[in-house]
């Protein structure tokens, strides 16, 4: 995690939030070896813990990280094998929730039964699918407006009339979800972390690369837009009245559903001129610059 303070006391802090890496292996010498090792550790509590195997030939635990106190920040851990031998291994990880230490935890283990530990992920494991988040600290939720780009699908989820969450995106795989991390946290009885705070959310899958490659990855939030509604209607608009009801609209519904209520003509008059005053604490390239530090605290690249 990186902290980048700029203007106002905000402060976005970029992190990885949960990450699954698999590692293929090639019948042969290697394969038998790293099942022959691996197989009687599935009983070491001090090394898995957790369910028994899903099939005959698939072992699903969870390994146990000493310093991470919350079991369910425990990486998953899923094993398929035949004929004695390692086919692969697949690993969901929380590296905010584990922390530097945790990766130490795991590099310990790893170590007994593949020939670098979590550096044979780091070399040769494939990224399957990665949740890349930010926190925008000081930021309140109920204050951001975001203006998807005209081809996206949003989707506003509300708790009685409160937004709670926005996602942006059809599918699950590729989505952006934005949401008021302080209203989760004081859900979760964190009231001493529950000063104003937005979280944006990116999921990847279908990356093509192996973790030491993650450096490559595109700014995943770069087609995020935040926006305030300005006071003044556009030059565009003749009547002051039809501006005043659409930003009453937009404290109702939200920017993107009230935008949807407007013919096609005037909707694309009111987004040139929303797009115009865009927040001025949201500036995700520069956020993203602290993309390779993140993966090197964690030893990803």
């Amino acid at each position: 995690m990186i902290n980048i303070k700029y203007g106002d006391g905000y402060s976005p802090h970029l992190f990885i939030d949960r990450i699954i890496v698999k590692l293929d292996f090639h019948p042969g010498e290697k394969a038998h070896q790293t099942h022959s090792a691996l197989l009687p550790l599935f009983d070491d509590p001090d090394c898995f813990s957790g369910t028994k195997p899903a099939s005959p030939v698939e072992i699903q635990k969870r390994i146990v990280l000493a310093s991470v106190a919350n079991a369910k920040h425990h990486p998953h851990f899923i094993y398929r094998h035949a004929n004695h031998q390692a086919q692969w291994m697949r690993m969901t990880l929380h590296p905010r929730d584990m922390e530097l230490q945790g990766f130490e935890d795991l590099h310990s283990i790893l170590g007994q039964f593949t020939d670098h530990g979590w550096g044979s992920f780091v070399g040769e494991a494939k990224v399957t699918q990665i949740e890349v988040s930010i926190d925008l600290e000081g930021i309140p939720f109920n204050t951001v407006h975001i203006l998807p780009d005209q081809a996206q699908t949003m989707t506003v989820y509300k708790a009685g009339k409160q937004t709670e969450t926005i996602y942006i995106g059809k599918t699950k795989a590729n989505q952006t979800v934005i949401y008021d991390r302080a209203a989760k946290r004081a859900k979760l009885g964190q009231a001493e972390k529950s000063s104003p705070c937005t979280r944006i959310e990116r999921k990847k899958s279908n990356l093509n690369l192996k973790v030491h490659q993650l450096g490559e990855l595109k700014n995943p939030f770069s087609h995020v837009k935040f926006v305030s509604i300005p006071a003044t209607r556009p030059s565009t608009e003749p009547k002051e009245y039809m501006w005043a009801l659409f930003t009453d609209s937009v404290a109702q519904r939200g920017l993107d559903p009230a935008l949807k209520l407007l013919p096609q003509d005037k909707r694309t008059k009111y987004r040139k001129h929303i797009s115009a005053h865009k927040r001025p604490w949201w500036m995700p390239n520069i956020i993203w610059k602290g993309w390779p530090g993140v993966l090197e605290k964690l030893h990803m690249i």
